[in-house]
């Protein structure tokens, strides 16, 4: 129950890290015309599930959780933290990872000191690496005994209820719509967790170039809610 009541916490989207300032491009969608209405809403919070949350940072937890115990841990955790950095090629969101990252180690590092959450974020702040909330998220619930299964649910989960937040908040679509659609969703979350351990290694980090050109667009909008 503890495990559990612990996910729920550092996964709530009313968790203090600011995850709450970042669109992932949605802003440039929306002004664009793409989404618009209830419908497109939705297809766009199926679309970056399964095609680029699947692909990147769902995938770059379940890297994180599953390295290897023992000395070579540090080594190839610093290895993804740079494959991550050369992933994330727009500004806006290479930055986004690293301030949740740190904002969310320095918070969690407060509950309870594990020692390799507290090394990642020591070198991040020493520019030793760059950082990753993916990656900062995926340490602290393995330290935690937090199981695999559940972390990737809740962590698909808490995006997605940050997609359908910002899509209320911009195209706009009700509330109930929003829940709808969160609803209508769970199955996908299901499905993209069963399978997320069977997912080729060469397609880490496979680019969605729609959002990624619209997380770019995001930088020169005239006028913008959020800051990614």
């Amino acid at each position: 129950m503890q495990k559990l009541l612990t996910l729920l916490q550092v996964n709530d989207s009313m968790f203090p890290i600011g995850s709450f300032t970042h669109s992932y491009g949605l802003e440039s969608y929306v002004n664009a015309g793409i989404v618009h209405d209830n419908s497109s809403a939705a297809e766009y919070a199926r679309t970056m599930l399964e095609h680029s949350i699947y692909y990147n940072d769902a995938a770059f937890l379940y890297r994180t959780i599953t390295l290897p115990a023992g000395k070579k841990r540090w080594e190839q955790l610093t290895e993804l933290d740079i494959l991550v950095t050369a992933l994330k090629a727009p500004y806006e969101i290479r930055d986004a990872s690293k301030k949740l990252a740190i904002r969310f180690l320095k918070l969690v590092n407060e509950l309870k000191v594990y020692p390799v959450c507290k090394k990642y974020a020591e070198a991040i702040q020493s520019g030793e690496l760059h950082g990753h909330y993916a990656i900062a998220f995926g340490l602290y619930v393995k330290a935690a005994g937090i199981s695999t299964e559940d972390a990737l649910s809740a962590f698909y989960y808490n995006t997605l209820n940050g997609i359908i937040t910002n899509c209320a908040k911009t195209v706009p679509i009700s509330q109930t719509v929003g829940q709808k659609i969160l609803f209508e969703l769970q199955p996908v979350i299901t499905k993209l967790v069963s399978k997320q351990k069977d997912m080729d290694e060469q397609q880490l980090g496979l680019c969605c170039i729609g959002q990624e050109i619209k997380c770019m667009q995001h930088e020169k909008l005239y006028t913008r809610i959020y800051i990614s």
